[in-house]
């Protein structure tokens, strides 16, 4: 009643190579796919799991399934306390958004305020060659746009 102690060994009893990822080549991989259960009931044929349906119980042994809570579908829509999520929600998105706008409005002014001339004794304007600077010192010149000679 026992099995065939040489049925690992090839026909010609040599062992068979292993198969590693270089040299890995079958014929065909459905046949190392298992079988489906087919039954055939009520003239259509049902494919059955091998494995008999498991509770809840079976499938997770750790969770007691004593005494669990019922709550409605629409109840599980939320998760936690709605008045914690209207806070968190204030926390992360509109306080950091009102402090991003309030430091953005004046940066803005203050932007579109410094392109404006506004009179000068002096300009220097400063160019940054690839290794030494250049510098340009303009100043008004008396060129008699005043009334005095």
């Amino acid at each position: 009643s026992h099995d065939d102690p040489r049925a690992h060994l090839n026909p010609d009893g040599t062992r068979p190579e292993p198969e590693d990822a270089e040299d890995y080549h079958d014929t065909s991989p459905v046949d190392h796919r298992p079988l489906p259960n087919l039954v055939k009931e009520r003239g259509q044929t049902w494919v059955v799991s091998c494995d008999p349906p498991k509770s809840m119980g079976q499938m997770w042994p750790e969770i007691s399934q004593q005494h669990t809570p019922y709550w409605h579908r629409s109840r599980l829509l939320i998760w936690g306390n709605y008045k914690l999520i209207m806070k968190a929600e204030y926390l992360f998105f509109y306080i950091p958004t009102v402090l991003i706008l309030g430091l953005c409005i004046p940066i803005f002014t203050s932007i579109y305020a410094l392109e404006e001339l506004v009179a000068s004794t002096m300009t220097v304007k400063v160019t940054g060659r690839q290794w030494y600077w250049v510098y340009e010192v303009e100043s008004p010149t008396d060129d008699g746009d005043d009334d005095e000679e």
